[in-house]
C-alpha cells in the first residue's frame, strides 16, 4: 500500500519536474538567486505534486491497453458528518481493517502536516496565525471539494485531520523559528 503511493508519487513528481524546471528558469532568470531557498521551492513543488496526484486526480487504471477513470458519482462515497469516518477506524484500529484505519487515520495527519511548515517558510505574508488558520482550512476544503466533483470519496473528517495537521506543521515551523532564534542569541553572547 505505502510503495505503490510512493511509487506513484514518485512517477508524478517525476514527469513534471522539468516542467517546473523551465517555469523557475523563466521566473529567477533576472533576479538574484537563494540556493536554499530555491531548494525548499523544489522540495515544496514535490510535496504538492505528490500530494495533489493522490488526492485530486480521478483514480484510474489501465485495461485493455486503455486508460479507465473511476468516475462513479460522489454522492454514492462521501460523508459530512463529523467524526464518523474517525470513530470508525479508531474502533478498527484493533479490528480486522486496522491497517487500513491507521494509514487513513495517521496519513491524514503526517502527509499534510508540510502545508503547515512550508507555507510560512517560503512565503513571510503567510507567517501570521490568522493568515495560516485560513490556509490550514481552505486547502483540505479545495483538496475535498475537487474529490466531489470527480468521483472521488469526500469525507468531512478528512478535511478535519488534513487542518489539524497543517496547524501541526505550522507550530512546528513556530518552535524551530524559536530555537533558532535562541541558538543565534546564545552563540552571540558566546562571542562578546
Amino acid at each position: 500500500m505505502i510503495q505503490s503511493f510512493l511509487v506513484s508519487m514518485l512517477l508524478y513528481c517525476m514527469l513534471t519536474l522539468p516542467i517546473y524546471g523551465v517555469l523557475r528558469f523563466l521566473w529567477m532568470r533576472k533576479r538574484p538567486i537563494n540556493k536554499q531557498y530555491e531548494i525548499m521551492m523544489l522540495l515544496f513543488f514535490c510535496f504538492c505534486i505528490s500530494i495533489f496526484s493522490q488526492t485530486i486526480l480521478p483514480e484510474y487504471w489501465f485495461e485493455n491497453g486503455r486508460i479507465v477513470l473511476q468516475l462513479e458519482p460522489a454522492f454514492l462515497r462521501h460523508n459530512f458528518i463529523p467524526f464518523r469516518t474517525i470513530s470508525l477506524y479508531m474502533s478498527e484500529l484493533n479490528g480486522p481493517i486496522a491497517e487500513i484505519a491507521f494509514y487513513n487515520l495517521a496519513g491524514n495527519i503526517i502527509l499534510f502536516i508540510p502545508f503547515g511548515f512550508f507555507i510560512p517558510l517560503l512565503w513571510t505574508s503567510m507567517r501570521s496565525t490568522l493568515k495560516m488558520l485560513f490556509v490550514s482550512l481552505v486547502i483540505p476544503l479545495f483538496i475535498e471539494s475537487c474529490q466531489f466533483f470527480i468521483g472521488r470519496s469526500t469525507d468531512v473528517d478528512d478535511v478535519l485531520l488534513n487542518t489539524i495537521a497543517i496547524v501541526i506543521g505550522y507550530i512546528l515551523y513556530q518552535i524551530v523559528q524559536f530555537l533558532r532564534k535562541k541558538v543565534v542569541t546564545i552563540g552571540e553572547s558566546l562571542l562578546k
